[in-house]
């Protein structure tokens, strides 16, 4: 597998955590935790706060600072010498109020929390779909298969179904939640008949 330093992956990740910041992998990074790509070009934290705060978390580190641009709505704090961008407050805009990309972390991968694949393969999505970006379409592709395979996360989805999606994106999402739990709501499986 082919990424930059880990070391400056887990230096970012662990400054966020020790201040308290909800952050997780995203990206690249986030597939490549699970097995789908071989290939990490930079890192992808996303974090909760306010980006002024977070800025200061690495002030003594060469940075710059990124708002709204096309369809993201958010802000980054991109650390060109650790190869990591921090996308702070995770968003869209694209067919009218701005959606957030909750930062949800789900697992982790050499020290580091990683997102939600659901939140990821919705982000994915909606990059593939409104920058024409190939290679996004493919990665969402990847997520959404991965989450079909491995069952979904029913709190993802209800926080993503929250959001103002596209209409397509939403019936997707509500197809994958029909799958996260029994039709009765229950935890038992869904050929078992509750006792």
């Amino acid at each position: 597998m082919e990424t930059p330093p880990l070391e400056s992956l887990q230096k970012v990740f662990d400054r966020l955590a020790a201040a308290g910041v909800t952050c997780a992998l995203g990206g690249s990074g986030l597939l490549a935790s699970l097995g789908l790509v071989d290939h990490v070009r930079d890192w992808d934290l996303t974090a909760e706060g306010d980006v002024a705060a977070i800025a200061a978390l690495f002030a003594d580190l060469p940075q710059e600072l990124a708002g709204n641009s096309g369809i993201h709505a958010d802000h980054k704090v991109m650390l060109p010498g650790e190869s990591t961008e921090v996308i702070v407050n995770f968003a869209f805009a694209v067919e009218g109020p701005v959606l957030r990309i909750p930062t949800l972390a789900r697992g982790t991968w050499h020290g580091v929390a990683t997102a939600s694949p659901e939140c990821w393969a919705v982000a994915y999505w909606l990059m593939g779909e409104y920058e024409g970006v190939p290679q996004r379409r493919e990665r969402a592709e990847l997520l959404f298969s991965y989450v079909e395979e491995n069952g979904p996360d029913a709190e993802a989805l209800q926080q993503l179904l929250a959001q103002p999606l596209p209409e397509s994106l939403t019936r997707r999402l509500i197809a994958l939640q029909a799958t996260s739990l029994p039709p009765d709501g229950s935890d038992a499986p869904a050929d078992e008949a509750p006792a």
